[in-house]
């Protein structure tokens, strides 16, 4: 990228994420804005991290899983996987199926449970096992089971070890709890993108014996907000 801008000024050329060097070797730079320290008249920080998904095809794939629920009561779980960060054990997985139980299914709600492509087998079996019977629980990757998990839900519930896991869960719209866990290491990024979101009023810690009444947020999408920037900035 930046040999051939070198080579021809005219080629615009953008950057996603910190790219460890000076920003001035591109046009653009689009940033976190939770890595707060890399700054540059032109650095764009995103809110959260910026990705594919889009109100408009989650609405296009509400039908898919309504054969495999009863209720119209839905809490869907989106589930990540080990990390650097976290471990993602069993027995932290245990205790947050058991707050979904006391939280959500003693009051009549319904469960979807959706694996990334990070989630071990081990985990989505123990998922199966243990919430099944409260719902479905989709055992692969699938793309239209995860966007029409988001239709559905009243709620969100998703594992705090992704931070685009929960940025795109915000194009939803819908009421996000970030169900915590022990970290293995420092999380100051984690922490202040959490700090950002629960500020923007998108997120909540789940911890809630009962749900909160559901609150509302204007659906959150970095990547169609600095698109449109970035094209009148071309234009020019």
């Amino acid at each position: 990228s930046i040999l051939l801008k070198r080579k021809n000024s005219n080629i615009f050329t953008i950057h996603i994420q910190n790219p460890k060097v000076n920003s001035k070797n591109f046009d653009v730079v689009i940033a976190p804005q939770h890595d707060s320290h890399y700054n540059g008249s032109n650095v764009y920080h995103s809110e959260g991290a910026i990705h594919y998904i889009t109100n408009k095809e989650i609405e296009a794939a509400k039908n898919y899983l309504t054969s495999k629920i009863k209720s119209n009561k839905i809490v869907s779980i989106i589930l990540g996987g080990p990390n650097k960060y976290y471990s993602f054990s069993k027995e932290q997985l245990m205790e947050i199926f058991q707050s979904i139980k006391s939280c959500f299914i003693a009051k009549g709600y319904e469960t979807i449970i959706i694996p990334s492509m990070r989630t071990p087998k081990t985990i989505i079996e123990l998922a199966k096992k243990e919430m099944s019977k409260f719902g479905h629980v989709v055992d692969k990757v699938d793309k239209q089971a995860y966007l029409s998990a988001y239709a559905l839900a009243e709620y969100v519930v998703v594992t705090c070890d992704s931070i685009s896991m929960i940025s795109e869960a915000a194009a939803s719209g819908k009421p996000i709890y970030v169900a915590q866990m022990k970290p293995k290491k420092d999380i100051y990024r984690f922490k202040k993108f959490f700090e950002l979101f629960e500020y923007l009023g998108i997120i909540k810690s789940f911890i809630p014996t009962t749900p909160d009444k559901p609150w509302t947020y204007k659906q959150h999408n970095e990547a169609v907000r600095i698109a449109n920037e970035l094209k009148d900035k071309i234009k020019k």
